[in-house]
């Protein structure tokens, strides 16, 4: 499936909005190859060797960590075919980290939910993927605050993203 670019700016919308818009555009492709690029995937597979996990099956754990998800809600947020979300649901109840459950209010559904091993997996996989790459010291402590609350900003706005996978800031000293 392939995704339409976003809108250019409109002639009509005046140079500074053009102007933040180009900023914007140039902000998110460094973010982009920040994590399809650079240390991110090497980390990702480093991270699911040790967890025994795929990366799909890493990313339906992260988001389980906000509570039972039924199968159906899984396949619209990761857009999946079904077949494939089932086998990925499928490897995660072999490894015992999580569980098909029955739907609280629809007996034709099922929900997905993390066992105790799943959270202890989970647990594992933030702590490896939370360490910051190498390139990350080319800022100052300050600079990394910075970065760290312009990016909060950002995600506060965007819908979706299981707490799991939320950063938080940490203790000042």
């Amino acid at each position: 499936m392939a995704i339409a670019p976003a809108a250019p700016a409109r002639a009509t919308a005046g140079p500074e909005i053009a102007k933040r818009d180009a900023f914007a555009s140039e902000a998110w492709r460094a973010m982009l190859a920040l994590t399809l690029g650079g240390a991110a995937p090497a980390r990702m597979h480093t991270v699911c060797q040790a967890t025994d996990l795929t990366p799909a099956a890493l990313k339906v754990l992260l988001v389980l960590s906000d509570g039972p998800r039924p199968m159906r809600e899984l396949v619209e947020t990761f857009r999946h075919d079904p077949s494939y979300l089932t086998s990925v649901v499928d490897l995660l109840e072999r490894r015992g980290v999580a569980r098909r459950e029955p739907h609280p209010t629809d007996r034709r559904a099922k929900t997905v939910a993390l066992t105790d091993e799943g959270r202890e997996v989970l647990a594992q996989a933030q702590k490896l993927l939370a360490v910051p790459p190498p390139s990350m010291r080319v800022l100052s402590p300050a600079e990394q605050r910075q970065l760290l609350g312009l990016l909060m900003r950002v995600l506060d706005v965007e819908p979706g993203i299981p707490e799991a996978m939320r950063p938080r800031i940490p203790d000042s000293d």
